[in-house]
């Protein structure tokens, strides 16, 4: 029993383990998806913030610097009146007027940074004019070619800025002006200092979002976006933290799900054990009988050996004693002995065939066989006994059906037992011996009919016919005899041969017991 159980638990224990290093590896991998892509996520995030804020203040310089009111009153003749009249914002944090060199030529800041204007304009000033072809801006196709960004950076504060040399707003007149007498450019910039930033982080659900420079170590576990001027100078970086959400999710979920896996494989343990247990009884039961069965089968065998002798001796004593007294009485006497002796002959040949059924002992032959042979056969067997009982006995065998495969003795001993019985429960009446062919699952069959027009069967009764020991009713083996072991052999020796017999029948209609064995195809008949 330990064997059985160690045999059937170990590898379900094993199954168990294995579905669950499955399922903690799907639940990694799901988290660590999900953390790459919290990283590409966010990244894209915060690199689309600051291109909106950039391009918020292109939009807004593009407006102050291609006008032609703006041209005149600063690159024609400077108007320091107008400048300072006209040149703020609600919008932005600085606007800064510079040459192409960064000299600031005008400097206006909000109410917020007026405390480092200055410092805030040069800076503002040297990042516009690091600007890669700054004078080729002017002379681009279109108004919003001639606006770039850059960025800039002041301790932990982040400057975005947009350039724009200022133009006429006619296109023509903006490229055919000459670049020999230099542009005046606009810098308008938004300051982000470092609670902006963290507000900013906060408003995308990022967790400690700064600024902190190019050569400074943002520290373990977090993610970086390098901010680059427009000359590929590397600014700083953004960093926010990387709180591996997936990772996160997959600690706190995987313990409920490694628990419940557990469960679920204990509970199949216990479940497994008890099917083993009772398996393992099962298989003792089912062992004990057919030892039991074997033993049965053994000493019916034995039996019906040691009975064969003195039987014979009795059937051939019997028949001397006929011929030999010319006594009427003693020569009925013998036959009434000859009679019994050879029905006993009879039962003890089917008690002998049901135990080798019964054991597996029996086999058949493969033989081709002629099916209006065997009819002929089977006829001419049986009858003096139809005569005898007053049944009139017809064969109609159907030309169609030809030859069957089937072992010679066996399916005689089949059409014998059909015809006897249908004689039997069919007095002074008629029974018919029909063939033909018919379709059994994928193969051909020639189908043998015993037809009678007898006593007939109730339909209930008709389940114990192939029963062993068993007949219809008790009051037909009353009347008619019998052990009820005919149709039971023979339906075990038709499934032998690859047939069957079933049988269709009414009480006081008569019956048809079908008895199906398989055509001979041409291999069979080659392999004869």
């Amino acid at each position: 029993m330990r064997r059985a159980w160690l045999g059937v638990g170990a590898p379900i224990a094993a199954l168990v383990a294995v579905i669950i290093a499955l399922a903690i590896g799907v639940f990694a991998s799901f988290a660590n998806d999900q953390d790459q892509a919290f990283e590409r996520n966010s990244a894209t995030l915060v690199a689309s913030n600051l291109d909106g804020r950039a391009r918020m203040m292109g939009a807004v310089g593009l407006d102050y610097a291609n006008w032609d009111e703006a041209f005149q009153n600063i690159s024609t003749n400077w108007n320091q009146e107008w400048i300072d009249n006209s040149f703020y914002s609600s919008v932005a944090d600085a606007l800064i007027l510079f040459r192409q060199n960064g000299a600031v030529r005008y400097t206006w800041v909000s109410d917020a940074h007026t405390a480092h204007a200055q410092e805030l304009a040069q800076v503002i000033a040297e990042a516009g004019a690091r600007v890669p072809n700054l004078r080729r801006l002017a002379r681009t196709p279109t108004p919003q070619d001639t606006v770039t960004n850059t960025f800039a950076r002041i301790g932990d504060t982040l400057v975005v800025i947009s350039v724009v040399p200022i133009t006429r707003e006619d296109d023509a007149a903006r490229i055919a002006y000459n670049p020999l007498r230099g542009y005046d450019y606009l810098a308008i910039a938004q300051v982000i200092d470092a609670p902006s930033i963290a507000q900013a982080g906060s408003a995308m659900s990022l967790e400690g979002f700064r600024l902190v420079g190019a050569d400074q170590q943002a520290g373990p576990d977090v993610i970086a976006l390098p901010v680059t001027a427009a000359d590929g100078d590397r600014v700083g970086d953004l960093v926010w933290r990387n709180t591996h959400p997936g990772s996160a999710a997959f600690q706190n979920r995987i313990w409920p799900v490694i628990a419940a896996l557990l469960a679920i494989g204990a509970f199949t343990l216990l479940i497994t054990r008890y099917l083993v247990l009772h398996q393992i009884r099962t298989m003792a039961g089912v062992e004990a009988a057919m030892e039991g069965a074997r033993a049965k089968s053994e000493f019916l065998s034995k039996v019906g050996q040691e009975l064969r002798t003195p039987l014979n001796g009795i059937i051939g004593y019997a028949e001397i004693i006929h011929e030999e007294t010319e006594s009427q009485a003693a020569r009925e006497d013998a036959d009434r002995i000859v009679s019994a002796a050879k029905h006993l002959h009879v039962l003890l040949n089917d008690i002998l065939d049901q135990s080798r059924l019964d054991s597996g002992r029996i086999s058949v032959k493969q033989e081709v066989l002629p099916v209006a042979g065997m009819v002929s056969e089977i006829h001419g067997l049986m009858r003096p006994s139809a005569r005898a009982a007053g049944v009139n006995l017809l064969a109609q065998p159907s030309a169609a059906a030809a030859y069957v495969v089937a072992d010679h003795v066996r399916l005689r001993q089949c059409l014998l037992n059909l015809v006897g019985n249908a004689i039997k429960f069919a007095p002074r009446g008629t029974v018919w011996i029909k063939t033909h062919l018919a379709e059994q699952g994928d193969r051909d069959a020639v189908v043998f009919e015993i037809s009678d027009n007898g006593i007939g069967i109730a339909p209930a009764d008709q389940d114990k016919l192939f029963e062993p020991f068993s007949q219809a009713n008790a009051q037909i083996g009353e009347i008619y005899g019998g052990a009820g072991l005919g149709l039971s052999i023979a339906r075990d020796l038709a499934r032998a041969m690859g047939g069957d017999i079933t049988v269709v029948s009414e009480l006081g209609a008569g019956a048809t017991f079908s008895l199906s064995v398989p055509v001979a195809s041409a291999k069979a008949f080659n392999a004869a």
